[in-house]
């Protein structure tokens, strides 16, 4: 149940900015320094951030405004960022199809 989430993916050095076609925050935006600061948002920035640092490795910190996630690394993670994109592509997916 739930929708996919389609992404655009911007890749600059340790940086994805992913642009989705649905918001996951309000205008302001809000950044991310890690898991427990993720932990403390219960709103759908705050889940997403949260699902994000349990999910991928060696994020330094995540900004959410609207519908763009934008992902600082602490190592550039190379072209393959697919990982990452079904991550945000399933965010709101909260169970499969009955088989």
């Amino acid at each position: 149940m739930g929708q996919i989430i389609e992404v655009k993916t911007t890749k600059v050095n340790k940086t994805l900015i992913f642009d989705l076609n649905r918001s996951v925050s309000g205008q302001e935006g809000m950044t991310f320094n890690n898991i427990s600061e993720a932990s403390l948002i219960p709103d759908v920035s705050g889940q997403l951030a949260l699902k994000l640092f349990q999910q991928i490795d060696d994020i330094d910190t995540i900004f959410i405004q609207s519908n763009m996630v934008t992902i600082n690394f602490q190592r550039n993670i190379g072209n393959d960022t697919s990982h990452v994109e079904n991550t945000l592509q399933n965010f709101f997916i909260f169970y499969g199809e009955e088989e």
